[in-house]
This record gives structure tokens, sequence and C-alpha cells, in this order.
């Protein structure tokens, strides 16, 4: 399942990478206990509460992307809300959460 959070005016705040190994901290709230297994350039996965989660960027914001295991969509709703929280801090209120597929041609 891949999720998407978009700011409508396009707006992404410059991001803190964490320290070598946990480079993935600047998409993942504090209170999540991560296990970062793979970063390459800006984007990579972790591991929270045992299942592996997939972040990157599309080009209208920030992609989410749950790789393994199965969770209910208020667990989803309550961790991709907390993203964004993290990142574009709590009063902010331009931006959206979609659920991202493919389009049919």
């Amino acid at each position: 399942m891949k999720f998407e959070l978009v700011d409508r005016q396009g707006y992404i705040p410059d991001l803190n990478y964490g320290a070598s190994g946990h480079e993935l901290s600047c998409f993942i709230p504090g209170d999540y206990p991560f296990q970062q297994v793979s970063y390459n350039n800006g984007e990579g996965e972790a591991v929270i509460d045992k299942h592996t989660w997939r972040f990157f960027f599309t080009q209208e914001g920030i992609g989410i992307q749950l790789m393994d295991g199965i969770v209910m969509l208020k667990e989803a709703e309550h961790f991709l809300n907390a993203i964004k929280a993290h990142i574009w801090g709590k009063t902010h209120q331009e931006v959206q959460i979609f659920m991202a597929g493919v389009t049919p041609k």
C-alpha cells in the first residue's frame, strides 16, 4: 500500500537527515522506534513495529509505502498524521494524505 503526503502549495520543508544509520529520522517521528534497513540519496526503508516502510520523494510530495505486513487503516492514518506533523509541523493545514496507485490507461 502506498500513500503520499502532498502540500497544496508544493512546499516540502528542508529535511534534517539523522546521523549515519538513522538518516530516515527526518521522516519518522521520534516516538516511533525504528531500525533503518536501507538508505540511498535521501530515501530508504525502515522497520517500524515489525513492518517495513519505504520513504521516498514523489513529484508532488513525500511517498510512504508499506512493503510488508498488514496494518489497519486507522493505524496507517495515525502513523501518516504523525509523519505529517513531524515534517510540516502540527499547525500546517495544507498537507493532504492520499492513497496512491497506478492510474489505469
